[in-house]
């Protein structure tokens, strides 16, 4: 979720007199007019002229009021997706989940509990809540399958209740209109206000409104966009007014520039931070004639507004009246005075300017303004000039028809500099889910990742300004190839592709690519790639054995942060740039069992250091020093601190234990599991076994008993002298 402060809460977005207008004396606290003025997305028709501004909108329903609900089709794709089946399926559907988690992969051989198992312990005891505000942002649903969340429907049903019928019925004639009051205007603006919310959904906004946790609402909307009640879009944020620039249901199809369609101002979309994720709701759900996004005017901008009045469109091209200065009570606004306004909507893309040519006097009649909204779109083109409407005094009757099939704002402001009306200063925009927070989404990598990525534009960059990538490579992998066989080999190295992947999308991570038996992966944040990373090491050793030397399967491990190029490729969203490459070899400095965290993750990420400690702390695994990698083709400095996994070789941890200085431990010898005589590891391959077996493996002739109270095993002196010296003659070579 992006931090981003709003200037005003949704109570007080607009505060209406009650003549039901707004007026310079009566102006918004808010700034939230995005959220309540923005239409549904729904399906593109290129062939029928429905919304002759930009020629795209929802196909128009015969007698049906512009922003309704039907509430009987929403409980419909509602139980659908409550009958359907959550589990996701893995990259490797022919594998058993199940075979790789073993009762005893949380609790080990000396009873300590593992730092991921006592992490799960500590939630479970601590309890969850839906409404707990305070686990925003947390990504950290190891375990959790997001099951189907009543509460949040039943909370977005709430508000699309609130989609009825105010009476502003059509006509068959296209160029009628009915005369409508201020009661009437208020009582739509109120609709559009309920229901700005799910129009369209800003996932970032229902969580603050809502209380949910933001990982729930993307998971409840991923899974809506899989039955169809909803539309994924992707909108850059205009630079200006802090609007959607356009929307796009796929990354690949942004181009690198465009102007914004509602203030026109140029922007470059360079970056997937600057991204917003919505989700519009289908059109048979929640009807709203329009398509286009609106701008969110800033308070300065609001403060310029004479008059501010919404008006719906019709399926048949039927308008409505609204009258100013008539000084009875249809009237929603009192008369303007005399000067050159500005008359815009966003919505509806239209842009033009009315001059009152003197102010009103008693004896004035009101002017009836025709005001046809496609005669006056405005597509910012070099030979487009904006049109100009003229009075004779402010005295007025405004009969508009729609006949762009679009929601219309008659909106008129004192004609002042654009940098006024059309831009939203930073401290007064909403916060909304960005484009690489839902690429990091499980259900989005489960269901969506192939189906939101297309070949882009050689001149289309999207960057990341902080991505947390994580590289793994199975240690002497090239050894378990040459001795067992390619296919032999493989079906090991993908049992441990099915832990990894597993470990990391169950805790926010996105799997990037393979390379080999080498896996890239991105991240939120330092904590949940730290905790994934544990986690799999820890889940690794049930997987079984290497058949080349019997020992487990060990991999290094690199974890990195900074900015990052994202480019469409081969179906995926990969990521190139420097990051890129000093990750990898943060990884390839790693030893056996071992995960290098650079300085970078660290200190950049709130709650990433106190992660490393709580991980070192547990028996499970044991900190290596901090040291300053020379890495190949890397100028800049490196500084890395790491974690091992110590239940692989009580005399590796030992070794480990011993090197006193930075240097000893980057230079010390590369681990050889198939070398040394590992206690650890067989006294784990045992307690896995039944006593009548262990009776009979002669391969322990050099043990003696084994008490039946605990699975530690002992050497005999011999053993350990024997073992002692093949140690030291390793560490020489």
């Amino acid at each position: 979720m992006r931090d981003r402060t709003s200037g005003g809460g949704r109570g007080d977005v607009f505060r209406r007199g009650s003549t039901g207008c707004l007026s310079a004396s009566r102006v918004p606290t808010g700034n939230n007019f995005n959220d309540n003025f923005t239409s549904s997305n729904s399906r593109i028709f290129n062939e029928i002229d429905i919304s002759r501004n930009y020629g795209h909108g929802t196909i128009p329903v015969e007698g049906r009021e512009s922003h309704t609900a039907d509430l009987v089709e929403f409980d419909r794709y509602v139980e659908m997706m409550q009958r359907d089946d959550r589990r996701g399926g893995d990259i490797w559907e022919d594998v058993d989940d199940n075979h790789y988690y073993s009762d005893n992969s949380h609790t080990h051989q000396n009873g300590d509990e593992c730092f991921d198992s006592r992490l799960r312990r500590q939630e479970s005891e601590e309890g969850s809540d839906d409404n707990d505000t305070s686990k925003n942002n947390n990504w950290e649903h190891s375990h959790e399958q997001f099951p189907f969340n009543a509460k949040f429907w039943a909370f977005v049903r709430s508000i699309l209740a609130k989609a009825v019928n105010v009476g502003y019925q059509e006509l068959p004639d296209s160029n009628a209109t009915v005369a409508k009051g201020p009661k009437d205007a208020d009582a739509f603006l109120s609709k559009v206000i309920a229901i700005g919310l799910l129009n369209p959904i800003q996932p970032a906004t229902l969580v603050k409104e809502g209380g949910f946790d933001e990982m729930i609402v993307l998971a409840e909307l991923l899974h809506a966009t899989s039955v169809g009640l909803v539309a994924m879009r992707f909108a850059p944020e205009c630079v200006q007014c802090g609007s959607q620039v356009m929307d796009t249901d796929m990354l690949g199809r942004l181009p690198a520039r465009a102007n914004c369609q509602g203030c026109h101002a140029p922007n470059v979309i360079d970056s997937l931070d600057n991204i917003k994720v919505m989700f519009c709701l289908n059109s048979d759900v929640l009807y709203v004639l329009a398509e286009n996004y609106s701008c969110t005017p800033s308070q300065d901008s609001m403060s310029q507004t004479a008059v501010f009045a919404a008006v719906p469109a019709t399926s048949t091209g039927s308008g409505f009246a609204y009258s100013i200065g008539t000084g009875i009570d249809t009237e929603i606004a009192p008369a303007l005075p005399s000067g050159r306004y500005r008359m815009h909507c966003p919505v509806a893309k239209t842009d033009n300017f009315l001059v009152v040519k003197r102010d009103s006097i008693d004896t004035d009649e009101p002017i009836k303004l025709p005001v046809k909204v496609s005669q006056l779109v405005y597509k910012n083109k070099r030979d487009s000039q904006k049109t100009t409407l003229e009075v004779p005094h402010g005295k007025i009757s405004f009969h508009i028809l729609p006949d762009t099939r679009s929601f219309f704002v008659l909106w008129i402001q004192k004609d002042v500099d654009d940098e006024i009306l059309f831009h939203l200063p930073r401290e007064e925009r909403a916060m909304y889910t960005t484009a690489s927070a839902v690429m990091h989404h499980p259900v989005f990598n489960t269901f969506f990742q192939e189906h939101h990525v297309v070949s882009a534009p050689t001149d289309v960059f999207l960057s990341i300004s902080n991505v947390v990538l994580v590289f793994t490579d199975i240690v002497d992998s090239t050894k378990l190839y040459a001795s067992v066989g390619d296919g032999d080999a493989f079906m090991l190295v993908r049992k441990h592709f099915q832990v990894l992947f597993s470990a990391f999308t169950r805790n926010g991570g996105r799997v990037v690519k393979t390379i080999g038996d080498a896996v890239m992966a991105s991240f939120p944040n330092g904590r949940a790639a730290m905790i994934a990373v544990s986690h799999a090491m820890e889940l690794l050793p049930t997987i079984g054995r290497r058949p080349d030397n019997n020992n487990y399967i060990e991999i290094r491990v690199g974890i990195h942060c900074g900015r990052a190029t994202i480019v469409p490729l081969n179906g995926v969203n990969d990521y190139f740039g420097q990051t890129t490459n000093i990750a990898a070899r943060v990884q390839s400095s790693a030893k056996a069992s071992e995960c290098f965290v650079t300085e970078a993750v660290l200190d950049g990420y709130c709650g990433a250091m106190e992660t490393y400690e709580e991980i070192t702390q547990n028996s499970c695994f044991a900190p290596t020093p901090s040291v300053d990698l020379k890495l190949k083709g890397v100028e800049e400095k490196v500084i890395a601190r790491g974690f091992r996994w110590t239940h692989r070789s009580r005399r590796e941890s030992e070794l480990a234990s011993s090197y006193s200085s930075r240097a000893s431990y980057l230079n010390r010898g590369s681990h050889h599991p198939g070398s040394r005589v590992d206690l650890e590891r067989r006294s784990s391959r045992l307690s896995l076994r039944s006593e009548s077996e262990i009776s009979d493996m002669s391969e322990f002739d050099n043990l003696e008993e084994l008490p039946t109270t605990t699975t530690r095993l002992y050497e005999r002196p011999a053993a350990m002298a024997r073992r002692r010296s093949s140690l030291e003659k390793h560490d020489e070579e």
